[in-house]
């Protein structure tokens, strides 16, 4: 009995025993050797987690909470489909547009008659961005426009001078230039807006070799 005794290991030996035999038999027999039981609260921190290998099966469902989570790490990839609502709609641009239209208009000028003018307006909800004019003959040729005297914006004086179309005129249709009667196109480029536009008036000049297009009708 007293050999007995004297054999007995000590602590210090039974622990290196068992660490010789975790060692050897891997981490599957470390797992079933250690339960949660066994570790203290909060004991364990970042450090002793090797990176990645916590996934979402070993976190119980509803176990996390907002302080778990550091603002600013989640994206929308990690949500799924639906999870987060859209936004409210935003404010309409103020410069942007997503209309053009080209408007065009006829006018006759009566032979060996006084000066003929026309207006092109634009449609409501837009406004004028520019424009052109040109005169033809009755079977729509565009012709020598000598008789175009000027083109311009056109103004709504009842909204605050707003610009609304685009108007030409010309000169008297007599007998020096043809007194034949003939048509003044007026075309207008008028474009949505969310806000009251500004213009500065300026006179266009014709380019000649507008006169060799067919006359648009």
């Amino acid at each position: 009995m007293r050999h007995l005794k004297r054999m007995r290991p000590s602590p210090a030996l039974v622990v290196a025993f068992i660490a010789l035999f975790v060692a050897g038999a891997g981490t599957a027999t470390a797992a079933r050797l250690i339960s949660g039981k066994q570790i203290r609260n909060n004991s364990v921190t970042g450090t002793d987690i090797r990176n990645n290998s916590v996934t979402g099966t070993d976190i119980r469902n509803n176990s996390l909470g907002n302080r778990d989570v550091k603002n600013g790490s989640l994206l929308l990839r990690d949500f799924k489909s639906g999870q987060v609502p859209a936004g409210p709609q935003g404010r309409a641009g103020r410069n942007g547009f997503g209309a053009l239209l080209y408007v065009s208009k006829d006018f006759t000028v009566g032979a060996s008659a006084a000066a003929g003018q026309g207006t092109t307006p634009c449609p409501t909800g837009t406004y004028p961005t520019g424009g052109d004019a040109y005169v033809t003959d009755t079977m729509g040729k565009v012709i020598d426009d000598t008789l175009l005297q000027g083109q311009f914006f056109t103004f709504d004086t009842q909204s605050g001078n707003t610009p609304n179309g685009w108007r030409a005129f010309t000169a008297a249709n007599t007998a020096a230039n043809d007194p034949g009667a003939k048509v003044l196109v007026v075309e207008a480029i008028c474009a949505n807006a969310s806000f009251r536009p500004t213009v500065i008036l300026q006179t266009r000049q014709r380019s000649p070799d507008r006169r060799a297009l067919p006359a648009r009708r």
